[in-house]
């Protein structure tokens, strides 16, 4: 059975890894969407220019 220290402790570190996921997703998203939105524009004007080229 778990007593209400190893439920506080438990919790204390889940919620520490909660905020350290969300500071590494805030960090990495940013560039994250940069390099897919250069990649999908890539592929539009690639795919823009091939229909203009036939």
């Amino acid at each position: 059975m778990l007593t209400a220290e190893m439920k506080q402790a438990f919790n204390t570190g889940i919620e520490s890894i909660k905020g350290d996921v969300v500071d590494m997703m805030t960090v990495a998203l940013p560039a994250g969407l940069a390099i897919m939105g250069i990649k999908l524009a890539l592929q539009f004007g690639i795919s823009f220019f091939r229909s203009i080229a036939s």
